[in-house]
């Protein structure tokens, strides 16, 4: 069973808060928020499609974010990635939002099977 990614951007945001200690919620503020609360909605909208498959037009709608803004948050965080030390948090990441990802799928594709 196919996992519509738009339906999760809270699995990516709440791994993108936790990370960087920001509030959840701030991270779909429709506002401008201090920095630390954009590093961490940078990373929640690469994340989102990234790991989780989501189109730039799927992310911007999650985040209240138009496409341009999407786009130069994946663009941000792939340069950030050139630190070693920020990229291997962020393949942890990635990792731990594909397993969760495949095992929602797996429990979704049980339950339509019954």
């Amino acid at each position: 069973m196919f996992l519509d990614p738009t339906l999760i951007p809270g699995l990516s945001a709440a791994a993108a808060a936790a990370a960087k200690g920001a509030p959840f919620t701030d991270l779909f503020s429709p506002r401008r928020s201090r920095a630390s609360v954009a590093r961490a909605r940078q990373l929640a909208v690469y994340l989102h499609h990234v790991a989780l498959g989501a189109s730039v037009s799927a992310c911007a709608k999650a985040f209240a974010r138009d496409r341009a803004t999407v786009r130069h948050a994946c663009a941000t965080i792939e340069d950030l990635r050139d630190d070693p030390l920020f990229d291997a948090g962020a393949r942890r990441l990635e990792t731990a939002l594909a397993a969760q990802r495949d095992m929602i799928c797996a429990l979704l594709s049980q339950g339509s099977a019954q």
